[in-house]
């Protein structure tokens, strides 16, 4: 379980957010309240009631808005909501507060993460200020308190690549608009993009073809030493550093925790995608899916020949009768080793070993087929349009 809260002040946009009809499901989308009203209108200005009245210290965050999200796939039902609801409110100060309870649902529905909201005050009926010191670490320890007290999965460590944040600005910024903010963006687009493990050129292909602004930062004298030594990304005119983003998304966590792939041999068509707009990049990568296709069905073509429905060779023998196929039908090296990378095999140590190794055992099986055709093109080293 996680558990955040926001302050703020502005208690009709959080009551017009928390009860958007494109994020909550039911026409009585509160679950608990204490509260005379129930639409977003009127809640606003019952709290505006409560927190305006005279008293002596004033207060420039009068309302607080607690988020409550289960890890993926665990549920609770409305009576067990309510109950986590005021376990929280009270453990918090907020027991003799105005409060409602709502839950929304377009996060369940895009990753299976059932969560809710609970808007309240910061200020209790009787016009005290209710004390917020060590909020994150009190609800820190809360959230896992409630998670024995419930039955609840406990709430793992992030690795390393999950590790992120918004600020406290971007928060409250999110909560006034509900919109998707920058960040957001850039992380559910890097995470995509990285899900099966290309190389630094290759991702950075697709972002630009997604419209994602990316920016290397290069060593001014590498020496031995990689060239490229940061990275940052932009979208919609909001830059960040990969740092600013999370540990995994700097130029040193991709390759540690992403398993993204950088080797020097990859400047030079980094350095002609730093030139390239999204209208290119789209056009590359469009290029380059045509190949990988017609390079997969070739394998499967001679594979199928090679094998002869017997299902034999398998694993390396398959592969150097695709090779010895592939030549006999005028394939250039560089063809033979992009149809032996389509096979299970060299797709096998893709997944495994990385794109290098893979690329190293095609090479080596293309190698020794040219001793015995020296009329075979040696191949190139680089990844070509692996990119």
């Amino acid at each position: 379980m996680i558990i955040k809260m926001v302050k703020g002040s502005n208690a009709h946009g959080l009551c017009s957010y928390l009860l958007d009809p494109d994020k909550v499901s039911s026409a009585k989308p509160i679950i608990i309240s204490n509260m005379a009203w129930s639409t977003p209108k009127d809640l606003a200005c019952e709290f505006d009631w409560i927190v305006s009245r005279p008293r002596i210290r004033q207060v420039k965050q009068t309302m607080a808005h607690l988020m409550v999200s289960l890890p993926p796939d665990e549920h609770v039902d409305t009576r067990q909501i309510a109950l986590i609801s005021l376990k929280i409110l009270d453990s918090m100060g907020h027991g003799d507060c105005p409060f409602f309870v709502t839950e929304h649902h377009d996060k369940e529905s895009a990753n299976s993460v059932q969560h809710w909201h609970i808007a309240t005050t910061a200020i209790d009926l009787e016009g005290n200020r209710v004390n917020d010191s060590f909020s994150r670490l009190k609800l820190q320890h809360l959230a896992r308190q409630l998670e024995q007290e419930m039955g609840l999965t406990p709430l793992a460590v992030a690795p390393p690549n999950q590790r992120r944040n918004l600020t406290t600005g971007e928060c409250r910024r999110k909560e006034r608009t509900g919109e998707t903010l920058p960040k957001e963006t850039l992380w559910d687009e890097i995470d995509r993009a990285t899900n099966d493990r290309p190389t630094l050129a290759m991702l950075v292909t697709q972002l630009k073809a997604r419209g994602i602004e990316v920016h290397l930062r290069k060593a001014s004298d590498p020496g031995d030493g990689p060239a490229v030594i940061g990275i940052s990304y932009a979208v919609d005119g909001h830059s960040f550093s990969g740092r600013r983003l999370g540990p995994a998304y700097s130029i040193n966590g991709l390759q540690k925790h992403r398993q993204i792939e950088y080797r020097s041999d990859q400047d030079v068509v980094l350095t002609q995608l730093m030139a390239m707009n999204q209208a290119p990049c789209q056009q590359l990568l469009t290029d380059y899916e045509a190949l990988q296709q017609l390079w997969k069905e070739r394998y499967a073509h001679y594979s199928k020949v090679a094998q002869g429905g017997s299902g034999e060779p398998q694993g390396r023998l398959l592969d150097a009768d695709v090779a010895r196929l592939a030549a006999s039908e005028g394939e250039s090296t560089f063809s033979v080793v992009g149809i032996l990378r389509q096979g299970p095999t060299a797709q096998a140590q893709r997944l495994n070993q990385g794109h290098y190794a893979a690329l190293e055992y095609c090479q080596a099986i293309a190698h020794k087929l040219r001793q015995s055709d020296p009329g075979l093109q040696p191949t190139r080293k680089a990844l070509e349009i692996e990119l």
